[in-house]
């Protein structure tokens, strides 16, 4: 980013810390004007989402702000569809289906709707179930669209145990083979992966689409995991 971009950036950062949400708008505007594109969008969003994931630990935000912070996100990122439509437009044909949502125990979404904006920008079909997702929701949105991607992210330990739940669910249905299943969110670590019988952990927006890009492109099946709980 040039300067002008830059500074517009962190003046929308320190607007979103403020949860100045009537000021978010212009924010969003002003960062159009200066020629941001989306991706420039998303690279500012995501040291907000860790901060703010650090501050909702640490005790000194709570649920309230979890949402109101997912709520400016959508706003902005509303403001800047038009300029997603366009990035979309040069993709002659989507490079595949994600299911994403944030399991059932946890109601936070910035991370998660971070993430499905950078996903459709990068050409991918998504299929947002929100928050606090029941693991039969997902398994029924797997089938009905027939997704090879499944994305859960969580900043509460407490949707553990649905994620488990929900991979336990895709094998029962023979889906699981198929499927390629990514966690993400501030709660999650790479021990996770064996833990859960998942495919993929990762905190980064950025690194997620390239694992799922590589499992695209690759044609790799996941691996399934025998273990019920």
């Amino acid at each position: 980013m040039d300067p002008t971009q830059q500074k517009t950036a962190s003046h929308f950062q320190e607007t979103f810390l403020k949860f100045d949400i009537d000021a978010i708008p212009a924010c969003a505007q002003q960062m159009i004007d200066s020629q941001m594109g989306i991706q420039d969008f998303l690279d500012a969003c995501m040291p907000l989402m860790e901060t703010i994931g650090k501050r909702y630990e640490s005790g000194e935000y709570y649920l309230p702000e979890l949402v109101a912070a997912g709520e400016m996100f959508k706003t902005a990122s509303a403001i800047f569809n038009n300029q997603i439509k366009g990035d979309k437009a040069v993709l002659r044909e989507k490079l595949g289906k994600i299911v994403l949502g944030t399991p059932k125990g946890d109601i936070h979404n910035l991370g998660k709707d971070i993430f499905g904006v950078l996903a459709e920008a990068n050409g991918f079909e998504v299929h947002d179930l929100g928050i606090d997702v029941p693991p039969e929701k997902f398994i029924e949105a797997i089938e009905q669209t027939q997704a090879t991607v499944l994305g859960m992210s969580s900043l509460l330990t407490t949707a553990f145990e649905h994620m488990k739940d929900v991979v336990n669910r895709l094998e029962k249905k023979g889906l699981r083979q198929n499927v390629f299943v990514i966690i993400g969110g501030g709660a999650t670590e790479q021990s996770l992966v064996e833990k859960l019988c998942v495919d993929s952990q990762t905190r980064d927006a950025y690194e997620g689409i390239k694992l799922i890009k590589n499992f695209i492109q690759n044609k790799k099946e996941s691996k399934p995991c025998r273990k019920h709980a």
